[in-house]
């Protein structure tokens, strides 16, 4: 009885892990095949860990033209970029909003569109999401003055 128990709870496991690894694969669209593998699993760290840690679904989506805004859940983090257009899109949860802060917010816009005039939004995407990481983990950890 004991070894069937432990084959289903490993069975179990195993779909989960699966079932997470598909959710953060189908997470990251990249059409302009710009990123490379590094930055591909730098992504995926940080959708999992996102979800993981506050429970916050993201979605980014790198474009070939045009920005196309899918229909977001309001529980979804959706960054969506066009280089070729020079645009941006970045949509957060309802509750994440007020956390960050507009202010905030308003400057990764700036970010991404130096980024483009410099070829450099892949990195950029990067730099964005680890500054998102660290104003969270900030308030998290109960600091009021962020910079």
């Amino acid at each position: 009885m004991l070894v069937i128990v432990a084959v289903g709870w490993a069975f179990m496991e195993n779909n989960k892990n699966v079932l997470d690894k598909i959710q953060t694969d189908r997470a990251i669209n990249d059409q302009t095949k710009r990123l490379t593998d590094d930055d591909m699993e730098f992504l995926k760290g940080f959708v999992q860990s996102l979800r993981d840690s506050y429970g916050v679904n993201t979605r980014i989506v790198i474009y070939k033209d045009e920005v196309l805004l899918p229909e977001i859940d309001p529980k979804y983090m959706f960054i969506g970029l066009a280089p070729a257009k020079r645009d941006v899109i970045l949509h957060f949860p309802t509750l994440m909003r007020p956390a960050l802060g507009q202010e905030f917010i308003d400057s990764l816009n700036e970010v991404f569109l130096e980024s483009y005039e410099k070829d450099s939004w892949p990195r950029e995407l990067k730099i964005v999401l680890t500054m998102i990481w660290s104003r969270l983990s900030a308030l998290e950890a109960g600091q009021q003055d962020i910079q």
